[in-house]
C-alpha cells in the first residue's frame, strides 16, 4: 500500500448535536418507486456487483454460512458453478472486466492465512492465491468492492501486477465499550474505497494509493447511559461518493442505556448523515430515540443526479434529492416483510439485493429503482 495521510479527527466542534427533539431529515413517506423482480429462491442474497457486461452477480445465503454464486438473467436467477475447490466468500468486479470470487482463509484461524481469488473473464475460471502473514481472522465476514477485498482487520487488492495489503485499525470500541468482533465493510465508489467497521468509529479512505483514517468522535450527551464513564460514539455505516468532491458517510450515533419498562438493557441514539465538501464536514441529525433504537444504515449508492440512495436493514430507502429526504418502503407481497442486504448500481440500474420473510420463512429477493 502507499503511503498514509494524516489522520483526520471528526469532532462534535465539527458536527454539534441539536437538540434531541431536532429532525434534520425531515424525510416525508412516500409511495414506492422500486419493482420487486424475483422473490423465489429459500435463504438471502447480498455482496452483489454488476459486471462490465451488465450482468448482475450475487451470493445466495441458506443456513449455515454456505454460500452459492447467483447470476441474474432475462428475468430470472441462474446458478452458476463457482471455481473449483472454493468456497465463496465475497464478490467483486475484476479489472479485466469480469468477476472475482473471494475465498480469505485457508488456515484463517491461524497466524496466517492463505486466500484464495477465483477469476472469470470469459468462459472459464483461473485461481489466484495470496499469502497473506499475521492474518487474524477476528469475526465477520468477507467483503470486496472496487478491486479491493477485506477479512477481519486485512484489507488486500490487486492492481494487475502485484498484491497490496493494508491493515485496518483492530480492537474498534462498541457502544458498550469493547468489541470482540474486527471486520469492515467496504463502500464508496471505485476510486475512492471506504472501510467502514461493523462496529466501532475509526473508518478508513483509500484513494490513489492512499490511506487515511478518519477518527469520529460526536459523542451524544450520555446523561442517561448506563455507565457514568460511557459516552455515545457515531458509527460509520456506509458511504455514498456522489462526486468528485462530495461524499456522504451514514450511520448512527449510539449509546448504552436502560430499558425501564422490561428492566433490561437497551441502546438510545439517532441518525446522523455526515457529509464532507470543500474540506469540511457538516451533519445531519436525526430525531433521538430514547429506548430500543435499532437504527442502521445497511448501504448507500449514488443516484447518478447528484443525490444519493440509503437503505436501512428493514427494507427502508431513503433518498436525497435536490437537498430534500424522503423515505419509501420497498414492495413485497402481502404479509411479507422485506429487508435489504445492499444497494448495486450498474449503468443506469439502481439495485437492492436481500430478503423476505413471510411466516416464518426467507427467500432471496432482488429490486430495482424505478
Amino acid at each position: 500500500m502507499g503511503a498514509s495521510a494524516e489522520a483526520v479527527t471528526v469532532s462534535s466542534e465539527d458536527c454539534p448535536e441539536p437538540a434531541r427533539t431536532a429532525d434534520g431529515f425531515q424525510a416525508a413517506s412516500v409511495p414506492s418507486g422500486w419493482e420487486l423482480l424475483a422473490a423465489g429462491e429459500r435463504g438471502a442474497l447480498r455482496g452483489g456487483v454488476v459486471t462490465a457486461d451488465g450482468a448482475l452477480w450475487a451470493l445466495r445465503e441458506e443456513g449455515q454460512g454456505d454460500l452459492t454464486l447467483r447470476r441474474w438473467k432475462d428475468g430470472r436467477w441462474e446458478a452458476v458453478a463457482g471455481p473449483p475447490g472454493m468456497k465463496p466468500g465475497a464478490l467483486a468486479a475484476s479489472p479485466g472486466g469480469g468477476i472475482w470470487v473471494a475465498q480469505p482463509g485457508e488456515g484463517m484461524w491461524s497466524d496466517t492465512g492463505t486466500w484464495k481469488v477465483g477469476v472469470r473473464e470469459g468462459g472459464g475460471w483461473r485461481t489466484l492465491a495470496l499469502d497473506v502473514p499475521d492474518q487474524k481472522a477476528g469475526g465477520g465476514s468477507a467483503d470486496a468492492h472496487g478491486g479491493w477485498m477485506t477479512f477481519s482487520t486485512v484489507a488486500v487488492h490487486w492492481d494487475g501486477a502485484n498484491w497490496k495489503r493494508m491493515n485496518l485499525p483492530a480492537g474498534q470500541e462498541d457502544v458498550g465499550g469493547f468489541s470482540d468482533v474486527d471486520a469492515y465493510r467496504l463502500s464508496g465508489s471505485a476510486e475512492e474505497i471506504w472501510a467502514v467497521p461493523l462496529t466501532g468509529a475509526t473508518a478508513v479512505r483509500l484513494r490513489d494509493g492512499v490511506s487515511q483514517t478518519v477518527q469520529f468522535t460526536l459523542r451524544i450527551d450520555a446523561k442517561e447511559a448506563i455507565h457514568d464513564t460511557q459516552g455515545g460514539l457515531f458509527y460509520p455505516q456506509a458511504v455514498a461518493v456522489v462526486g468528485a468532491d462530495d461524499r456522504w458517510l451514514l450511520g448512527t450515533a449510539a449509546f448504552g442505556t436502560h430499558y425501564l419498562d422490561e428492566n433490561e438493557d437497551t441502546v438510545a441514539g439517532r441518525l446522523v448523515a455526515v457529509r464532507h465538501t470543500r474540506g469540511e464536514w457538516t451533519c445531519t441529525w436525526g430525531p433521538f430515540h430514547r429506548e430500543q433504537f435499532d437504527g442502521a444504515f445497511v448501504d448507500a449508492v449514488p443516484d447518478g443526479d447528484g443525490g444519493l440512495w440509503a437503505a436501512t436493514a428493514h427494507g427502508t430507502l431513503w433518498h436525497l434529492g435536490d437537498g430534500r429526504w424522503t423515505r419509501q418502503r420497498l414492495p413485497a407481497d402481502e404479509g411479507a416483510e422485506p429487508n435489504v442486504n445492499d444497494l448495486v448500481v450498474g449503468g443506469d440500474q439502481i439495485y437492492a439485493l436481500g430478503w423476505v420473510a413471510s411466516q416464518g420463512r426467507f427467500h432471496g429477493a432482488l429490486w430495482r429503482a424505478g
